[in-house]
């Protein structure tokens, strides 16, 4: 078995995933666990110690993610893009424990009148094989990356997945019926995105009412209004890097289709991330 160097911590709102880290960023094992920062507070330290075990004591633990926000272990302050690999690893954040444990800082950026913050994505753009890459970060609040010599230099966000659960459980778009994937229903959300997105997601409601929607495909058919929102101000021509797997992926490379674009796995860009930024940091 590799040598593990160090310990990365992926530490989410509801969610956590560990790995055991070698030179070079190749992950070796995996722990994860549903006890993200939102869903109980406080005692990080005791939760840590329960995840890691019997993983080595003698590595360094480095974290990113909502573990380091206002409602996590230690608040990491933002780092102001431009930002790479040594403004990231110059900003770590020390949190009390038996051994060496930091936390990555965020990245803010304002332009004007538009504020942007991001938590845990720059650790998964730091790991992304690309070093100049326009990256598209799918989730609850998709992030769209200019990635420049491995250094953040802008970013838009778009709050996708918290939408989608938000119409689909409550108002005129909640159906009550379970959900199929329909693949012509999520193209003709991505057109319905033509129009505008709150204009786009009543097509939903109406398409339901003249039959010519299935209820079980309104969740498909909403997926491709507000992934085509993305697209609608996203599509400047170059290739894209989408880090996402399973489903999201498949809808992005869908939506995509006839641009350049690459499917990297967020799992291993994060692992990725975490060991370049602790090689930055001189910390493995």
């Amino acid at each position: 078995m590799s040598e593990i160097t160090l310990i990365g911590v992926d530490w989410g709102s509801t969610s956590v995933r560990a790995f055991a880290i070698a030179r070079g960023g190749a992950v070796v094992n995996v722990r994860r666990t549903d006890d993200g920062v939102f869903l109980r507070s406080g005692d990080f330290g005791a939760r840590l110690a329960a995840l890691l075990g019997d993983w080595p004591a003698n590595v360094p633990i480095l974290m990113c993610g909502m573990i380091g926000s206002d409602r996590g272990w230690v608040q990491a302050p933002y780092v102001t893009a431009p930002a790479g690999l040594d403004d990231l690893a110059k900003h770590l954040v020390r949190v009390p424990f038996v051994r060496p444990a930091f936390i990555v800082p965020g990245v803010s950026l304002i332009a004007d009148e538009t504020c942007e913050v991001m938590r845990g994505e720059e650790t998964i753009v730091m790991g992304l094989d690309a070093r100049d890459a326009l990256a598209c970060l799918p989730g609850t609040h998709a992030k769209w990356v200019d990635v420049d010599d491995r250094r953040i230099v802008d970013f838009r966000t778009y709050m996708t997945g918290e939408l989608r659960a938000l119409v689909l459980g409550h108002g005129a778009l909640a159906t009550g019926v379970a959900q199929e994937h329909s693949h012509d229903a999520f193209a003709q959300g991505l057109d319905a995105a033509s129009s505008g997105v709150t204009s786009g997601l009543f097509q939903a409601r109406a398409r339901r009412l003249l039959g010519r929607l299935a209820a079980e495909h309104t969740a498909a058919f909403v997926g491709g209004v507000l992934i085509g929102e993305e697209l609608r101000h996203e599509a400047r021509g170059e290739r894209v890097t989408v880090a996402a797997q399973g489903e999201i992926a498949s809808a992005y490379a869908a939506a995509l289709d006839g641009r350049p674009h690459a499917i990297e796995d967020p799992e291993r860009a994060v692992a990725k991330g975490l060991w370049r930024i602790a090689e930055a940091a001189g910390l493995c």
